[in-house]
C-alpha cells in the first residue's frame, strides 16, 4: 500500500485529515503512530478556527520530521524549513486553488449547519479524501 493509499484509508476510518497525513509519514521519521495521531488532532477541519486544510497542516508537520531545526541559531535550517512550507503550499495551491479549509469546502464544519452541508453534500468523499491524496503526493515529489 502507498503512502497516498495509506492516508486516504486512514481517512476514511475516519481520522481527521491532519491525522491521516502525518501518521503516513510518522514510522519513516520514528514517530509513533499513536503520538502522530495525538500531535496532528487539533489541526483538522483548518484548526476549528478557518485556518489551513488539515491534509495541508499535517504536510507542514511532516515538513517538520524532516527539515524541523532543533538549534535555536541555526538560521540557515529555518529558511529552509520555511521554504520548504512555500513550496508545499504553492504545489497545493496550484491544484486546489487555496489552502484554507473553510474555502476549498465551502463551509464551516465546526457550525452545525456547516456540519449538516458537509454531511449531505458528502464533502468527506467528493473533496477532502483528495486533499488527503494530493498532500501526501506532493510530500513525496518533494522528497519526504
Amino acid at each position: 500500500m502507498t503512502k497516498k493509499e495509506f492516508a486516504v484509508a486512514r481517512f476514511n476510518e475516519g481520522f481527521r485529515c491532519s491525522q491521516a497525513v502525518l501518521e503516513a509519514f510518522a514510522a519513516d521519521y520514528h514517530v509513533d503512530p499513536m503520538l502522530a495521531r495525538k500531535i496532528a488532532m487539533p489541526l483538522a477541519g483548518g484548526s476549528a478556527l478557518g485556518g489551513e486544510c488539515g491534509a495541508v497542516s499535517g504536510a507542514f508537520l511532516v515538513i517538520g520530521l524532516k527539515y524541523g531545526v532543533t538549534d535555536a541559531q541555526d538560521a540557515e535550517s529555518f529558511r529552509t524549513v520555511f521554504g520548504k512550507v512555500r513550496e508545499f503550499a504553492d504545489k497545493f495551491r496550484a491544484i486546489h486553488g487555496e489552502i484554507d479549509c473553510r474555502k476549498l469546502i465551502g463551509v464551516d464544519v465546526f457550525t452545525e449547519d456547516g456540519y449538516k452541508e458537509f454531511a449531505e453534500k458528502n464533502l468527506h468523499d467528493t473533496k477532502c479524501a483528495k486533499y488527503v491524496g494530493d498532500a501526501v503526493k506532493i510530500l513525496e515529489e518533494m522528497g519526504m
